[in-house]
């Protein structure tokens, strides 16, 4: 069977990729676009500094490893048993913290997370701004 022989057509316009993208919905920009893109352009050319340091300019990391180093710490202090019967451990005396503490300790570290990313909105997204709120 002989086919009949059609001239191929090397332009751009008769590739098959081009047709299906004519064939394509146009998309548009969302609304923080060129806000976003602007962004993305002025950190492209800067060095990211050491892990530290990044950690250590974010204030909201900063108090948020500062509450839970005060959570791990009051818990240890309120877990620890002392003893009696051991002759080689000090005495020591078990501190119980009033039930409310804990919490008291959550709203505070909940407090300064907020505060702090309150002085960065630009670096957080809006799913992680909600996700802090707590909605």
């Amino acid at each position: 069977m002989n086919h009949p022989h059609q001239p191929q057509d090397d332009s751009w316009e008769s590739d098959a990729v081009w047709k299906l993208l004519d064939q394509a919905a146009p998309r548009t920009a969302g609304p923080r676009f060129a806000d976003d893109a602007v962004r993305a352009a002025r950190l492209e050319g800067q060095a990211s500094p050491a892990w530290w340091k990044t950690l250590l300019m974010n204030r909201f990391a900063v108090a948020a490893a500062a509450g839970a180093a005060a959570a791990l710490a009051l818990a240890a202090i309120s877990l620890r048993s002392a003893d009696p019967a051991s002759p080689t451990s000090p005495e020591i005396v078990k501190l119980t913290p009033p039930q409310d503490s804990y919490a008291e300790i959550q709203e505070v570290t909940e407090t300064e997370a907020l505060s702090a990313a309150v002085d960065q909105l630009d670096d957080f997204t809006d799913s992680e701004l909600v996700c802090l709120i707590g909605l």
